[in-house]
């Protein structure tokens, strides 16, 4: 058994490797037990698109049952179907197998038990103290609530303005719902790597990486498109494209987004440590509370929860609306409400992001490294580093801030890489906040390789 499929905020592994059927079986039952303990007797699971989710399935059904649960099963669907099962369905407990930006290969399991997130670290102990399960006939009902998803979103909203929309559903979950729910809203829509196929075929489905996102940008152009929209491989993450085929970070979709809601009601907003510098400004301006927090899905979901945010978000492009919303990371609902706001409004997508601060920043990038040092790497690098005259920000990894610049290490929580982002005033001063990083990088870790990518 590899503990290091048990994560920070889900479980994450090789397929084949880490994810065989009677370790599935076994988390299943763990689960079940805890379904159990709290009262509940039934489960909601979906999967994505990857070609090892039916077996995986077939393994966790297998340990519900075994636990005296009963598996409602969703089917092909994005994450956020499954959220919204456990807020709006019979059972607060549901169940996502998904890889999602992971390499094909790998695959996982997002988890809400109770109504809350669980992160794969705290099921480690109980894991470790179930024997193993032994394979029961599969017990489950299939269900349907796409119909119900649609209509509480085409309820909520009605087009000002017809827009011509992109969708890229990167051969991902996305594709199964997406082109519908813009269809419904009466929005013009275009959509590319629509079918499900988990071999990736055109790109790999990750919107926080530029190179995914050529294809979109092509369809746009060529189209004459107001927009484009991507979606991750499990429809969780959105990245967007402006008319002119330039794409937009997630913390300036955010800003859009904190804009548009505190001018409604004001409240708190959470971001995540790779966010720009400009965001907690802005929120701000707006009347907001602006509240920095560790990256991830699981502490996100949970600063939302303790502050009753109106909304919170992360440089990966996960966004959480919890203003007429439930608060979970959706794709898709973030995708219309960003196109609903452009409709509203007589202004392109990209007059709209010219109206925040200039800044130059780099995208997320990362190292790989093993899996099994990248913590002690990050904490290795805060002992050692030599940065006088900064402000250091500890709550994940490091954030180094001199005057208006700020350079960020931290270790990812998904994937064997250390992941860095750098923000500054100019082009001058970013070069400068990176030089600093990676001369550090040198001198502490002389056998690194420096390839970002």
């Amino acid at each position: 058994m590899n503990k290091n499929i048990f994560r920070a905020y889900d479980i994450r592994g090789h397929s084949e490797t880490d994810l065989d059927q009677a370790t599935i079986r076994r988390i299943g039952y763990v689960l079940g037990k805890r379904i159990r303990e709290n009262h509940h007797e039934s489960v909601y699971v979906g999967h994505d698109s990857r070609l090892s989710a039916t077996k995986i399935q077939d393994a966790l059904v297998s340990g519900f049952n075994a636990a005296g649960v009963r598996v409602l099963l969703l089917g092909l669907v994005p994450t956020p179907m499954v959220y919204y099962a456990t807020k709006t369905g019979i059972t607060p407990n549901g169940v996502m197998i998904t890889g999602s930006h992971n390499p094909k290969d790998d695959n996982g399991l997002k988890m809400v038990i109770n109504g809350d997130a669980v992160s794969g670290e705290e099921l480690l102990t109980e894991f470790k103290n179930q024997t193993e399960v032994k394979h029961r006939e599969r017990n489950f009902e299939e269900i349907d609530l796409f119909p119900l998803y649609q209509k509480e979103i085409n309820d909520k909203f009605k087009l000002n303005k017809k827009l011509k929309i992109v969708l890229d559903a990167g051969n991902g979950a996305a594709g199964v719902i997406a082109d519908a729910i813009f269809k419904s809203q009466g929005f013009e829509t275009i959509s590319i790597n629509k079918e499900p196929d988990g071999n990736f075929p055109n790109h790999h489905p990750d919107p926080s990486k530029e190179k995914n996102l050529q294809e979109l940008k092509n369809a746009v152009l060529d189209n004459k498109a107001d927009i484009g929209f991507a979606f991750d491989g499990d429809g969780d993450r959105v990245g967007m494209i402006t008319e002119n085929g330039n794409s937009v970070l997630a913390d300036h979709l955010i800003m859009i987004l904190s804009k548009h809601y505190l001018q409604k009601k004001k409240g708190a907003i959470i971001f995540d440590v790779k966010c720009s510098s400009q965001l907690p400004a802005l929120i701000e301006k707006y009347g907001g509370t602006a509240i920095m927090e560790k990256t991830g899905h699981f502490n996100i979901k949970k600063a939302i929860k303790e502050h009753d945010a109106i909304l919170g978000g992360e440089m990966s492009g996960h966004i959480f609306i919890n203003q007429g919303w439930y608060g979970f990371d959706d794709a898709i609902y973030t995708a219309v409400i960003l196109a609903k706001i452009v409709s509203d409004v007589d202004q392109s997508v990209s007059s709209i992001v010219q109206e925040f601060p200039k800044t130059f920043s780099t995208p997320e990038l990362n190292l790989n490294v093993d899996d099994e040092s990248k913590f002690d790497m990050v904490e290795k690098f805060k002992d050692q580093m030599q940065f006088p005259d900064a402000e250091l920000n500890t709550i994940d990894g490091i954030r180094i801030s001199i005057g208006n610049s700020w350079g960020l290490m931290r270790a990812s929580n998904t994937s064997p890489k250390l992941v860095f982002r750098f923000e500054a005033e100019s082009k001058e001063n970013l070069a400068v906040i990176k030089n600093l990083f990676e001369s550090n990088l040198r001198d502490i870790f002389p056998e690194l390789e420096l390839d970002f990518n």
